[in-house]
C-alpha cells in the first residue's frame, strides 16, 4: 500500500518563507532578502537581452534531465542535482522563487519541473512567479539586462524518494489510489497522442486532468504563461477522493509536475509523481483502454 509521503517533508526553518505561488508584488516586496534566490527558466539569450529579474539566474529545462535509451527522459542522480543547484548559487537555506519566460511550452515545464526537483530534493521553501514574466512585466517589476557572476552555493540534498513513484509500483497500486492522467483530453481519449507516445490509449481507471489545456495561456504579445485553476475544477475531477493519495502521470515527468505544484498550491499534499511517463509506460508493454487506433494487441 501507499505511505504517505507528506510527513517526510522535514520542515525548513529560514529566515525568508515563501508561498508555494507568489506574487509579482511579494516578491518586488522581498528581492532585496539576502536568503532569497531566483531563477529563471529560458535560453540564455532571452536571459541576456530581454533582460531578467534583477538577482536572478538563468537555467533551462535540459539541464535537468538525460535520456534513456528507450526515449525516456529522467532527472539526474540526487547528487548530480546537488552539483547543478550550487553551481546555479543555490544555498541550503534560501528560500527560491522560480520563473520562466514563456516562449515556449518547455519553459513552462522546465520552471514547474525544477519545483517538484527542489521539493524531491528535500527543499520545500521554494515557490513559483504566478504568471511568469507575463506576471512581473505586467506589473512593472524591474528589469537588469546585466549578467552577474555566480558565487556557488552549498546546497544539500536530501532527497524524499516517497514523491516519486516507478513504473512498476504505479501499475502494481493504481488501482487503489486517484491516478491523475495530464495529457490533452483527446490524448486521454485515444484519439489522438503525441509523436513521441508510441500507443494511442489511457491507463486503465486513471482521470484527466490537462495542465495545458488548464493552466496555459496566450498573451496578446504571444507569450505563454501558466495560471491556478479554480478550486472547484480539481475537486470535480477529484470526484469527492480528496483525501487519497494522488499519482501523477503525463507523457513524461515536466508534465505531471505543473499538475504537482497546482495541486499542492490547492493544498494536496500527499502526491506521489512518475518521471518517466507515457514513454516508458508503453515501451514496456503495460495496461491500457481506449486503444482502437493501435495496430498492435496490447494488454488491459
Amino acid at each position: 500500500m501507499l505511505a504517505s509521503a507528506l510527513w517526510l517533508i522535514p520542515l525548513q526553518v529560514m529566515a525568508l518563507s515563501v508561498p508555494t505561488i507568489v506574487s509579482p508584488q511579494w516578491l518586488m516586496d522581498n528581492l532585496q532578502d539576502s536568503q532569497l534566490a531566483v531563477i529563471e527558466v529560458s535560453d540564455e539569450a532571452s536571459f541576456s537581452f530581454e533582460g531578467h529579474i534583477p538577482g536572478s539566474v538563468n537555467t533551462n529545462k535540459s539541464d535537468w534531465r538525460y535520456a534513456t535509451k528507450d526515449g525516456r527522459l529522467l532527472h539526474y542522480s540526487p547528487q548530480q542535482l546537488q552539483q547543478k543547484l550550487r553551481a546555479l548559487g543555490i544555498n541550503y537555506d534560501d528560500g527560491v522563487v522560480i520563473y520562466y519566460k514563456g516562449d515556449s511550452l518547455n519553459e513552462i515545464l522546465g520552471a514547474y519541473y525544477l519545483y517538484w526537483l527542489f521539493h524531491y530534493l528535500g527543499h520545500t521553501n521554494v515557490s513559483m512567479l504566478d504568471e511568469g514574466w507575463y506576471g512581473w512585466t505586467k506589473a512593472n517589476g524591474p528589469v537588469e539586462q546585466e549578467v552577474r557572476t555566480i558565487k556557488p552555493g552549498n546546497f544539500v540534498a536530501r532527497p524524499l524518494p516517497a514523491l516519486e513513484i516507478s513504473l512498476q509500483e504505479l501499475n502494481d497500486i493504481r488501482t487503489h489510489y486517484v491516478l491523475v492522467d495530464g495529457r490533452f483530453v483527446s490524448h486521454f481519449a485515444g484519439k489522438t497522442k503525441f509523436p513521441a507516445n508510441p500507443l494511442y490509449g489511457r491507463i486503465p481507471g486513471s482521470v484527466n486532468f490537462s495542465w495545458q489545456e488548464e493552466y496555459v495561456r496566450k498573451a496578446a504579445d504571444g507569450r505563454l504563461y501558466a495560471q491556478l485553476p479554480k478550486l472547484s475544477s480539481l475537486q470535480k475531477v477529484l470526484r469527492g477522493k480528496q483525501d487519497r493519495p494522488i499519482l501523477l502521470i503525463c507523457l513524461g515527468g515536466s508534465g505531471a509536475a505543473v499538475n504537482y505544484v497546482m495541486f499542492y498550491a490547492a493544498g494536496y499534499h500527499d502526491i506521489r509523481l512518475n518521471d518517466a511517463g507515457f514513454r516508458g509506460w508503453n515501451t514496456r508493454g503495460l495496461p491500457l483502454e481506449k486503444t482502437g487506433r493501435n495496430k498492435l494487441k496490447h494488454p488491459k
